[in-house]
């Protein structure tokens, strides 16, 4: 352990541990850890209990604590953080469609994450004379890095808008909503004389009463479902999709869909500040990392890019959340200013 990184958190420990089950040394030094803090136990009972809600296989000897940390935590409908996750994000505000609306701040999205600096820049002015802009002007609701915003909807709803997004509002005749950019989760107030509709993209997803996770990056768009029902269809998805609680589908940009299961606790685990997510792009989760903090951040290398992961991470700290995802493939980390990190393999 020497010359080695030690792990300064929960998920990074699981990580390294199931990578290295019979490493005595990694094991006491992990043992050292937990009996450090009650904070280090109640992190780590927190992410065994999530990573067996991703089906995921915990380390060899991590049931040797699952029953001495934490025995007298109760069950929760959905995940609240713990340990070192339990700071809020930097902005949560409730407000109004009323008192809200044209009112919204202005942000821009950074540049999408594909091989190098080069890339990076001329995506960043593609962007910028993109119609997309036009749209984000003509948003009623704007989040910039690391905001998030609650806001009650006209017809009682609830909508939770994630950092660096973007949205737009049609109540006059029915109940529309069209997510120009980023990711929003809504608890909607049932009506069954008016469809509540939300486009993304060429995505449609149409609900009655439910509570369920949209979120749109780069050319694609995913669904989650955390109670209820809701219809995923549209021109620009193939197979329409009937989803239930603990169903999630992601469209791709030429309209396949992969549907996949997960716990519905986990649905929108952001408005926790949490990432949490299974077998998910590489170059996807640093995106959604990339809006909770300033500047610019780029995977130099496509395969690294297109490489799949699954962790628990925590949106309150970004660098440190991407140094965690980063150590998980291999890959090595530099922050080149305070405006630019770069993600590289080793």
């Amino acid at each position: 352990m020497s010359n080695m990184t030690i792990p300064a958190t929960a998920s990074e420990w699981i990580t390294r541990l199931a990578d290295e089950p019979d490493n005595a040394q990694l094991r006491h030094a992990h043992d050292a850890w937990l009996m450090a803090s009650e904070e280090n136990r109640a992190d780590w009972d927190q992410t065994l209990r999530v990573w067996q809600m991703l089906d995921m296989t915990v380390p060899v000897h991590g049931t040797e604590w699952a029953h001495r940390v934490r025995e007298n935590t109760p069950q929760q409908d959905r995940i609240s953080p713990v340990g070192g996750l339990s700071h809020s994000l930097r902005t949560n505000r409730t407000t109004s469609y009323a008192s809200a609306h044209g009112h919204a701040r202005r942000s821009w999205r950074r540049a999408g994450i594909v091989g190098g600096v080069f890339a990076a820049m001329v995506a960043c002015v593609l962007l910028l004379v993109s119609p997309a802009v036009t749209e984000r002007l003509a948003a009623d609701y704007i989040t910039a890095t690391g905001e998030t915003l609650v806001v009650d909807l006209p017809d009682g709803s609830i909508m939770h808008l994630g950092p660096e997004s973007a949205i737009a509002l049609d109540f006059d005749e029915g109940r529309h909503i069209k997510l120009l950019d980023g990711e929003a989760f809504f608890e909607v107030k049932p009506d069954e004389k008016r469809p509540f509709v939300v486009r993304a993209k060429e995505a449609r997803v149409t609900v009655l009463g439910t509570a369920f996770n949209v979120q749109s990056d780069r050319a694609s768009v995913d669904v989650a479902v955390e109670h209820g029902h809701v219809r995923v269809d549209g021109s620009g998805v193939a197979t329409p999709r009937e989803l239930h609680a603990g169903d999630a589908v992601h469209v791709m940009a030429d309209g396949q869909t992969v549907m996949r299961k997960m716990s519905p606790a986990l649905v929108a685990s952001w408005r926790n500040g949490q990432l949490i997510a299974k077998d998910q792009p590489f170059a996807d989760m640093v995106e959604t990392v990339d809006r909770y903090q300033s500047g610019w951040v780029v995977v130099t290398d496509d395969d690294l890019a297109a490489t799949s992961l699954t962790g628990f991470y925590d949106l309150n700290d970004p660098l440190a959340a991407l140094q965690a995802m980063a150590d998980a493939q291999g890959a090595e980390i530099k922050q080149v200013s305070p405006w630019l990190v770069l993600i590289s393999p080793k």
